[in-house]
């Protein structure tokens, strides 16, 4: 599946129907380190389209 060229961030529904895993194991991958997350204050995680391109090829 190709990224959208013109979003810059991910949320974690979005890169869990990606990468084929559930929502849990996203943010499980965060907490642990193995997804670059960010979050701005008490708002949602949000997950790097770079990062998200880097991690592809090895699903």
């Amino acid at each position: 599946m190709e990224l959208q060229l013109k979003k810059k961030f991910f949320r974690p529904d979005e890169v869990a129907e990606l990468l084929s895993l559930s929502r849990r194991t996203v943010y499980r991958m965060i907490r642990d380190g193995r997804l670059n997350g960010i979050r701005l204050g008490a708002g949602p995680w949000r997950i790097p389209r770079d990062h998200l391109a880097a991690l592809l090829p090895r699903f």
